[in-house]
Order: C-alpha cells, then sequence, then structure tokens
C-alpha cells in the first residue's frame, strides 16, 4: 500500500514516516516541523490534529476566563478569530 504525506501529498515510505499520534497520517522528516507540530509532551501531531488540538486548548481558556478579558484586547482577539476562521474558506 502506498502512503501520501499528509503535508506535501507525496508518496512516503511508511518504515521512514512520522506518524500522528492521534490519526495515524504519515509525514515526511523533511516536511515535519517538530517544534510547531508537536504536543507539550513532543508527541507528533499531523496539522489537523495540531490545529484541533490548538482550538480546543483557545475554547477551554475562552470558556474558563473569557470574562475576564477586557477591552481593547477583546475586540481585537475577535477580529483575529475572525481573520483565521476566513483562512479556511
Amino acid at each position: 500500500m502506498e502512503y501520501k504525506c499528509t503535508i506535501c501529498g507525496k508518496p512516503v515510505n511508511s518504515n521512514e514516516a512520522i506518524v500522528c499520534s492521534e490519526c495515524g497520517a504519515p509525514m515526511h522528516k523533511e516536511c515535519f516541523d517538530e517544534e510547531i507540530l508537536s504536543d507539550a509532551t513532543g508527541t507528533p501531531l499531523c496539522p489537523t490534529c495540531a490545529l484541533r488540538s490548538a482550538i480546543d486548548w483557545a475554547d477551554h481558556i475562552l470558556s474558563l476566563y473569557a470574562k475576564s478579558i477586557k477591552e481593547p484586547a477583546r475586540s481585537e482577539l475577535r477580529e483575529r478569530l475572525r481573520n483565521l476562521a476566513t483562512t479556511l474558506e
């Protein structure tokens, strides 16, 4: 079975791939950015699972501390979140 790197889409040898700990997606070592795509314990994540994890983290912080965020920071954060959401459209 041929595997494709979830980042670049090119074939990847399963013996040499870094595998996402959440979904099992393979990635080339050259494509994988350890600093960005690893969780706090150093476990590898694909871009999709890393983003899900970051959103879960942000959701948790917002649910706990949203009332403590005051203007103008509140407006700035709201605008940044809107801009990020349009990136996926």
